[in-house]
């Protein structure tokens, strides 16, 4: 059992709790794994982005090594299925990280583009990564929470997903009605409310332009997504 909390207002007695589930008692912990991501009871992700950096940088090392032997296209493909993979898996739970902690990964995405594109470390990494095409981390987090939104407001799926967001309620149809807006509803703390699904996802939807979330297709949203965020980011 983890009991997540506000470093602010921490409760060392809380260590001590315990679950009676029939005949045992589930201690405390200050952190678990679920579906391979790691997080603590503070929700820093800290160890989860410290096994991230640790895995990936073992393949870098080894795609680094071989990289001689490779074309340009080959070695994207195994960038992407050994490294993008890592750094995409669950990446929705990091948003809201402090920035210190998302440059971690973010050097590692650099590290991979310098591979890939065989330039030297004092070559510009923004103009490699744009040539590349790829998203910054943090964009790739926003892009994968959108998507989510996406799925969940067009298909219905999940509905555990679809159910934590709300259109706002009106008595006779507005502007923000015919834009698909979500309503936002307030979070009683910053370190968890807003990250959460429910109040970040609907701000991040929100300030989408009405073209790209009143897209047809998932197929579409997710080019017109990515060409918005690229833009942006570049």
């Amino acid at each position: 059992v983890v009991v997540f909390r506000n470093k602010k207002y921490d409760e060392p007695c809380l260590d001590n709790v315990s679950l009676k589930i029939g005949d045992r008692h589930v201690p405390c912990t200050s952190k678990v794994r679920n579906l391979g991501v790691s997080m603590d009871h503070y929700l820093s992700m800290d160890k989860q982005i410290n096994q991230i950096c640790q895995s990936t940088m073992f393949h870098l090392r080894q795609i680094g090594q071989i990289r001689k032997y490779l074309d340009k296209p080959t070695t994207e493909k195994l960038v992407h299925a050994v490294i993008s993979s890592r750094l995409d898996y669950c990446n929705s739970l990091l948003y809201g990280v402090p920035s210190s902690q998302l440059n971690r990964l973010q050097k590692l995405q650099n590290t991979a583009a310098r591979i890939t594109s065989r330039v030297g470390r004092y070559s510009s990494i923004t103009q490699v990564r744009k040539e590349l095409h790829w998203l910054p981390v943090e964009s790739r987090i926003v892009y994968k929470i959108l998507v989510l939104v996406f799925r969940a407001m067009k298909y219905g799926t999940p509905a555990y997903l679809r159910d934590l967001l709300q259109q706002p309620v009106k008595q006779r149809p507005t502007r923000s009605h015919y834009l698909h807006q979500l309503q936002v509803p307030v979070a009683k703390t910053r370190s968890f409310g807003d990250r959460s699904f429910c109040n970040a996802a609907p701000r991040l939807w929100n300030n989408l332009p009405p073209h790209l979330r009143s897209s047809k297709t998932i197929e579409q949203f997710k080019s017109n997504l990515k060409t918005y965020l690229f833009t942006r980011s570049y």
